[in-house]
């Protein structure tokens, strides 16, 4: 088997950095023990900056005028994929902010008076939510336009070392992990995807799925594929996001408890789920979110 003399090669970490997967990775002392710094590659930031360029051309040229809007969500989707990606590296600001400045001089240059910092009624969505504290975000008519500066390190979640698909014992506890859902529902939900919902809602309704082990957060029973309902702590119009912190996943009638305003809808469902007292504590706790009053029945 030939290998690559650029990749295969002895590293020193603590003098030199070692690219992998896009990543710049080196060992710096810190308060008396080695720390991972990590940065883009010269040829990621490279890359990065052409993705950008180019879709910003798209944008400035659309096939037809309604395809602007269309455009500028494809952006968007870039921009949050890249920093979703390049997060987990410790000096990501540092590195995107230098291709941010380039890509606000492109925006300048191509889309000139189209482009702008401020907007009296944008349109409300994850983007805006999302960026809407940040300086940098801008506007393409009402839709705003992710800004690839905007970005927070964020530290990788641990995973144990023996799960994983290369040893004998990783891979019973991966299985084991995986008996615990119903394959076909999340197969289901994988292939279709609720529409008019950004990609990070879907991708988070299946990592409810696995997380919850197919189970309704209140109740704990287990949710047929007609009754999986999502709910936002913190409502869209109240300013919450799609991200994953925000949503819980629950049973049809609970959702609709939860959100129920009238005395006689509220009996109803409280009838139909008889929560004990946790299940109705925790149902209250949603409510206090939402502002309406907690069920006392």
């Amino acid at each position: 088997m030939e290998t690559s003399p650029e990749k295969s090669k002895v590293v020193n970490l603590k003098k030199k950095y070692s690219d992998f997967l896009g990543f710049q990775i080196k060992a710096v002392e810190k308060s008396g023990k080695y720390v991972v710094a990590s940065r883009l590659t010269p040829k990621a930031k490279s890359k990065v900056s052409e993705k950008l360029s180019n879709q910003i051309k798209k944008i400035q040229n659309p096939k037809n005028v309604n395809d602007e809007n269309h455009e500028v969500h494809i952006y968007n989707s870039i921009v949050i994929g890249i920093q979703n990606y390049y997060r987990y590296a410790t000096n990501v600001n540092i590195d995107l902010q230098k291709i941010a400045f380039l890509v606000d001089r492109t925006f300048k240059l191509r889309l000139r008076s189209r482009i702008k910092r401020k907007c009296e009624n944008p349109t409300v969505g994850f983007v805006y939510n999302h960026y809407k504290h940040s300086k940098q975000i801008r506007f393409i008519k009402n839709q705003a336009v992710a800004p690839i500066g905007a970005v927070v390190h964020r530290n990788p979640m641990y995973k144990p070392v023996k799960v994983n698909k290369y040893t004998e014992e990783g891979r019973a506890l991966i299985h084991k992990s995986l008996e615990k859902v119903n394959m076909g529902i999340l197969h289901y939900l994988m292939a279709h995807p609720v529409k008019n919902r950004s990609v990070e809602y879907n991708d988070n309704r299946l990592a409810l799925y696995c997380a919850q082990t197919g189970k309704c957060a209140v109740t704990g029973k287990i949710l047929e594929l007609d009754r999986i309902h999502l709910h936002h702590k913190t409502t869209i119009r109240d300013g919450g996001t799609d991200e994953y912190r925000n949503l819980i996943m629950l049973d049809i009638d609970v959702h609709r408890l939860i959100h129920a305003t009238k005395s006689d809808i509220v009996e109803k469902y409280v009838q139909l789920i008889q929560p004990n007292y946790n299940q109705r504590d925790k149902i209250n706790r949603l409510r206090n979110r939402l502002n309406l009053e907690p069920i006392t029945m």
